[in-house]
């Protein structure tokens, strides 16, 4: 019977054990963790920085002004140019213009402008060059056309003569009327001249312009048919 009693105690021991809630009475299970709650995060405002930035100084653009031809010309003023009470503007008072002789030469004169070719004087003329470099010009050639007083034709240019040295920068010439080549070709007529400086190898080193109606040339009365 006492035996039939611990049967007993022990069975409702068991089953008194089995009814208790989950994690009593059993010290050996693991817990189950519970929800966790989640944090919401709120994004912190974002710092504005208190430093103002400075801004760099501008390159200052310099526009150069381009010539429109669409746009009027500027009208030049005269200046006017006193002479004792006349008052001149350059358009009505021009000053001459010095012609020089040509390269390598400083002057050339013709003693008389106006020769005759037969009997009557002067039938001759005398041509005075001076050059620049004296000590480089070792000749002077001179050579000369005639042409038709009235109109454009001419003599062939002769082939030159050789001027007279005086060894200090000055070359004559003497140019006579009846043994110039063509003299008598025309009835009345120029003699055109042009001067050409060499150095002593024959190089030219000169040249004056062309003097179109340096001489005049025409016959004498009597000479005439």
């Amino acid at each position: 019977m006492r035996r039939f009693y611990h049967v007993t105690v022990l069975a409702l021991l068991i089953q008194a054990c089995a009814g208790l809630p989950f994690g009593l009475g059993r010290p050996t299970d693991t817990p189950v963790p519970t929800a966790t709650a989640t944090a919401t995060l709120t994004p912190m405002d974002t710092l504005t920085p208190s430093v103002t930035p400075t801004s760099s100084p501008l390159p200052t653009i310099v526009r150069i002004p381009t010539w429109d031809p669409y746009q009027p010309a500027v009208t030049f003023v005269p200046i006017p140019i006193f002479i004792g009470d006349v008052t001149a503007t350059p358009n009505s008072f021009v000053m001459p213009t010095p012609l020089g002789p040509g390269p390598g030469f400083v002057s050339v004169e013709i003693v008389d402008a106006r020769i005759y070719w037969g009997s009557c004087k002067p039938n001759k003329t005398k041509i005075v060059a001076k050059v620049e470099n004296p000590e480089v010009v070792f000749s002077v050639i001179i050579f000369v056309r005639v042409k038709n007083a009235f109109k454009e034709d001419y003599t062939p240019w002769t082939t030159g003569n050789t001027m007279q040295n005086h060894w200090n920068g000055t070359f004559t010439y003497w140019l006579t009327a009846n043994t110039t080549e063509g003299h008598n070709h025309y009835k009345y007529s120029w003699i055109q001249v042009q001067l050409v400086a060499t150095d002593d190898m024959g190089e030219v080193i000169g040249r004056t312009q062309i003097f179109p109606n340096a001489i005049s040339l025409s016959p004498c009365l009597g000479t005439l048919p």
